[in-house]
């Protein structure tokens, strides 16, 4: 990835927490998260679609997939 990609927030931000559900979080790290964020857990959720939705997004623009 080139480094002015690397370096864009609006890449890398939903790039990290696509990569996070990836691997997965424990019962208490989602937990965690949601006091840490005063949110409930459908709120936490759509944050981690939309991140995941956002990066596809942005893998379509920068890798795109030629046939």
């Amino acid at each position: 990835m080139p480094k002015d990609i690397w370096k864009d927030d609006s890449i890398q931000f939903p790039r990290l927490l696509a990569e996070i559900m990836a691997v997965g979080l424990t019962e208490k790290q989602w937990d965690d998260i949601e006091t840490s964020m005063n949110i409930e857990e459908d709120e936490l959720s759509e944050l981690f679609d939309r991140a995941q939705t956002e990066w596809e997004e942005v893998k379509k623009k920068y890798c795109p997939i030629n046939p």
